[in-house]
């Protein structure tokens, strides 16, 4: 049996154990390039109880456990085979196997963005946005979910950052009065809609600076835009069961945007939402 599978085996441990063997199961590769008193630390347990799991799982120490968790998991992703990203699942799989199914179809997505996506351009992007007065935050059908999220995590951040019908203005664009820089954020998967490109149009003519994130290289708006972030996916826009690659991709890429962002005031930042947690006793996100 797989170490992976032995830990899924609560019986076996004690409570103690347990906490170790949750945090293993939720960070694998995190245990897979940290020492044993990092792991001791960060799951609030000790270099002696991680031994007896390891003990448990009739393993030599905590460096076999390493080795057995990458060995298991390069074949749990790799499985000699790569997962059809429009139609993941057929209809003689067996639904035991849809998580690794899943696994691997997001990882292969994150393994695409994360070879494709160019950090000059995100860079960029974010010093556009970090410098804006006002910015547009854009997306439409399942992309604006993610700019919903994009918009609640920057909030915290304190940057001028808004979409138009969060604020009952029906996306109808214009310009701040007192907006001597004004930027906009388009997050679409394809970027080919007649909302992106009428978008694009207002925003040229209220002489916003826009800034687009998609995976879609043959967008038509691709070389209307100022600055374009994209990354590749494996996606079509027809014949997919769901936006399961896509969605990843973006959802990863707007995560380093956000990153970017944050280390510009990376102190102010974080006494900010420490002070914020404190007043509220607990964070709403």
């Amino acid at each position: 049996m797989s170490v992976l599978n032995q830990l899924k085996e609560e019986q076996l441990f004690t409570c103690a154990e347990q906490e170790v063997v949750r945090y293993i199961l939720q960070h694998p590769k995190a245990v897979i390039n940290a020492t044993i008193g990092e792991i001791a630390e960060a799951a609030y347990s000790s270099p002696s109880t991680i031994g007896r799991v390891c003990k448990k799982l009739g393993l030599g120490g905590f460096a076999e456990l390493k080795i057995k968790l990458a060995t298991e998991l390069d074949r749990l992703i790799e499985n000699g085979e790569r997962v059809d990203v429009m139609l993941p699942v057929r209809k003689e799989d067996d639904i035991r196997d849809f998580p690794k199914i899943l696994f691997n179809l997001h990882h292969q997505a994150l393994l695409r963005a994360y070879h494709s996506v160019d950090m000059r351009m995100v860079q960029r992007v974010a010093d556009v946005l970090y410098r804006a007065d006002s910015v547009y935050v854009l997306g439409s059908q399942q992309s604006f979910i993610l700019a919903q999220d994009f918009l609640c995590k920057t909030a915290k951040l304190g940057l001028p950052f808004f979409n138009p019908s969060m604020v009952g203005f029906n996306n109808n664009l214009f310009r701040q009065r007192k907006a001597k820089r004004q930027a906009a954020l388009i997050i679409s998967q394809y970027a080919d809609s007649r909302k992106v490109v009428r978008w694009v149009e207002d925003l040229k003519h209220i002489k916003s600076e826009i800034c687009l994130v998609t995976g879609n290289a043959k967008s038509p708006v691709i070389w209307k835009v100022n600055h374009a972030v994209i990354f590749e996916s494996e996606e079509g826009i027809v014949g997919k069961i769901g936006n399961f690659a896509s969605r990843t991709g973006l959802s990863y890429v707007l995560d380093i945007l956000y990153m970017v962002l944050f280390m510009k005031d990376y102190d102010k930042n974080l006494e900010n939402m420490q002070n914020f947690i404190h007043d509220r006793e607990r964070p709403d996100w």
